[in-house]
């Protein structure tokens, strides 16, 4: 990014932070004079915040304030907040039952993040970091939120080149499409080492209110310890904390 660019940006967030609940309108003298810059340069940028919906500015007074733009932002960190919270108790029991490394996934775009986890206490164990961000194809968690997305989201991840993380990275468009059709029926999915080699991974969806799947519980360790039978006994137990963390956002099931 050109350095101009970059200057603009730094520019544009300090703006941003001279917004405050003491200060929530400030006019262009004012925010020139905190920030030693010129009364021109930061009407450039304040028109171009307000002209994205970041800032808006009072007809009458000039000054200007949060635009609608920050309350979409903070409504979606708030939203995976409220997910982290409710995904918690589920996430602790989880992790109590099969002491491996058990995490929560969101989908963000087309890709999924990271937003709550609890680490193995063993020595070899699976190794995420909350912020992570990972591709959907690959890894129990990535496909259970890639089996439910809807029919078109799907044709487009899939239609873009799959990256092979591992040896066992499905990356065949054909066979994906089968594996996230039994991802549908079973209700989990499972990894063998698709995104980490030599680990196995099981998931189960969240469900919000609305009945769109917008997380993912996950649990993963090294195949030494958590294998088939692993997958086999904790299946269900996975798929009841899921449906548990789907209830507290409000997810009623249909009647079979």
């Amino acid at each position: 990014m050109p350095a101009v660019e970059t200057q603009s940006i730094m520019r544009a967030v300090a703006i941003l932070d001279c917004f405050s609940l003491d200060h929530p309108e400030l006019g262009v003298r004012e925010i020139a004079r905190q920030l030693h810059l010129s009364t021109s340069t930061v009407g450039r940028l304040l028109i171009t915040l307000r002209s994205a919906g970041i800032l808006s500015q009072d007809p009458t007074t000039r000054r200007y304030v949060m635009g609608p733009k920050i309350l979409q932002w903070s409504s979606i960190y708030l939203s995976r907040l409220d997910l982290a919270n409710e995904a918690a108790p589920a996430l602790a029991e989880l992790h109590r039952l099969t002491s491996e490394t058990v995490s929560v996934y969101m989908l963000d775009g087309g890709e999924r993040v990271c937003i709550a986890r609890i680490e193995s206490p063993e020595r070899v164990r699976v190794v995420v970091r909350v912020g992570e961000r990972m591709p959907l194809h690959a890894g129990s968690a990535g496909k259970v939120l890639l089996a439910f997305m809807p029919s078109e989201a799907v044709a487009q991840i899939l239609g873009k080149p799959l990256e092979r993380m591992t040896p066992n990275t499905i990356i065949n468009r054909k066979t994906l499409t089968q594996e996230l059709e039994t991802v549908r029926k079973c209700g989990y999915a499972i990894s063998h080492g698709e995104r980490f080699q030599d680990a196995l991974g099981l998931a189960a969806p969240i469900f919000n209110a609305d009945g769109k799947v917008i997380a993912a519980l996950n649990v993963a360790g090294p195949v030494m310890r958590f294998d088939d039978a692993a997958v086999a006994k904790y299946a269900p137990k996975i798929i009841r904390l899921a449906n548990q963390v789907s209830q507290a956002l409000g997810y009623v099931s249909s009647p079979e």
